[in-house]
């Protein structure tokens, strides 16, 4: 037996992957990381016990390529005797009548069809190709974004997904060790020109940053992976135990309500958790970016019970400290009301998402982004609350509708009104309201005549 089947079939004994018996869906692109996966398991599943789907998606991205891809797959799981389901989705009429991020609506759209087989031939688990080198990269990327997911470091081998779990057992070997094995078995492979692009944030960072690292330490994304292995099973612990602690501090069962003397007696590690757990109550699923930064200003606030001390929060919430109590409201005056310039920066989040405008040619990589196109003259664009006389001008429409009837027609409640943010080119021509609806101008689909961009980003954690 091999090296590559030894790590892999010592990790899976150590960590009990999935039990004899499961049913396993396996997503195959037709790259080499997946079809020498999928080439192991279906060698193996016999000696592991399992049942083997493998899912195949076509994005329809690159034409014939992508269709040979395809068939590729089909053959060779007719070859090694793995029932196949594929599926073609036309990603380009998605984006065209929907816009957003190419690879997060392909994410999306994989995830649900996976989702999908699993129930179809009642699998309980979802097996995907990352390994050690993806897994840097991942920890890389999220350093750099500061963002922050629940307390875990990197990918985890395990996580719940739709009925089941999502495992990926490859954590525990590089992307040499693939190769190797996929040479000396001679493991059929295709690969997607895709990822040579330098489009994308981690292709520059796998071109650049992990080669210099395996130039210091061949062993470098192995080590990352053990690392991650590691604090993620610290973390679960100390995610359980903040749990209970955080339960047992809230004063008040219906609200958000706590000591702040209470809070500050327990360890800086279980602050750091119950900070993230508070923040999550509070935003329960909505589309917010909870970064280390935002974090750290909420355990700030917590470190005193003297006077009065209030601070802003995304989607116009507000934290309070009243001398030892603290609790969260919606903030009376909109924080997102002040103006802001989003001709050269990102606006403040407003309802879930960020907003720039961009000369056409110059749109930022933003991944969940909508790239709404428009010709303007005017060169000033900006975020602000509504004021009297405002006036949009909808598709369809001869007159421009006022912003205030709108609203009522939206049956947006009369104590959100005067607040709700807009986007304006210039003094009072108003390109968006956020959540709601947008100009006759804007459209999705680039046109001639269009020179400026309106990026629409949801901001949300990382997955």
């Amino acid at each position: 037996m091999n090296h590559y089947e030894q790590t892999m079939l010592a990790y899976h004994t150590k960590h009990g992957l999935f039990e004899t018996g499961e049913r396993l869906v396996i997503g195959v692109s037709g790259g080499i990381d997946s079809m020498v996966l999928l080439y192991f398991l279906s060698k193996k599943r016999h000696q592991l016990g399992v049942h083997l789907t493998a899912v195949h998606i076509d994005h329809m991205l690159r034409g014939e390529q992508s269709a040979q891809d395809r068939r590729f797959v089909e053959q060779h799981c007719k070859l090694w005797e793995v029932p196949c389901e594929s599926f073609a989705v036309p990603i380009p009429a998605i984006l065209a009548e929907n816009g957003g991020n190419t690879q997060s609506v392909c994410r999306e759209e994989r995830y649900r069809i996976f989702e999908q087989v699993m129930e179809k031939t009642g699998s309980t688990v979802l097996i995907t190709a990352h390994h050690a080198d993806d897994q840097l990269e991942t920890i890389l990327m999220e350093g750099m974004r500061g963002s922050l997911r629940n307390g875990a470091f990197g990918m985890r081998i395990k996580r719940p997904f739709g009925g089941g779990m999502l495992v990926r057992p490859q954590l525990a070997v590089t992307k040499a060790e693939i190769a190797q094995y996929a040479e000396l078995d001679k493991v059929p492979y295709r690969e997607d020109p895709s990822n040579a692009s330098d489009t994308y944030t981690r292709n520059r960072i796998r071109k650049t940053i992990v080669p210099a690292m395996a130039q210091e330490n061949p062993r470098a994304s192995l080590h990352f992976s053990e690392l991650a292995e590691q604090i993620n099973e610290d973390a679960a612990f100390l995610q359980q135990l903040a749990e209970q602690t955080l339960k047992e501090l809230l004063l008040s069962g219906q609200e958000l309500l706590i000591s702040a003397e209470s809070f500050r007696s327990h360890p800086s590690a279980l602050q750091k958790r119950m900070v993230l757990l508070l923040l999550n109550y509070l935003y329960d699923d909505k589309r917010v970016l909870i970064t280390s930064h935002l974090a750290e200003q909420v355990r700030e606030l917590l470190q005193s019970s003297s006077g009065t001390v209030f601070l802003h929060l995304p989607q116009n919430y507000m934290m309070i400290r009243q001398y030892d109590q603290v609790f969260f409201e919606k903030s009376k005056e909109f924080l997102q009301r002040q103006r802001a310039d989003i001709g050269h920066v990102w606006s403040p989040p407003v309802l879930g998402s960020r907003y720039r405008v961009v000369p056409v040619g110059e749109e930022p990589e933003a991944e969940n982004a909508v790239f709404w196109y428009f010709h303007s003259e005017e060169t000033d664009f900006t975020l602000r609350g509504r004021e009297p006389g405002d006036r949009i001008l909808l598709a369809g429409m001869n007159q421009a509708k006022k912003l205030a009837r709108l609203m009522i027609d939206e049956k947006i409640p009369s104590q959100q009104r005067d607040n709700w943010p807009i986007i304006v080119a210039g003094t009072n021509r108003v390109l968006l309201v956020p959540g709601l609806r947008t100009a006759a101008c804007l459209s999705r689909t680039k046109r001639s005549e269009d020179n400026r961009v309106l990026v629409e980003q949801c901001i949300d954690y990382a997955k």
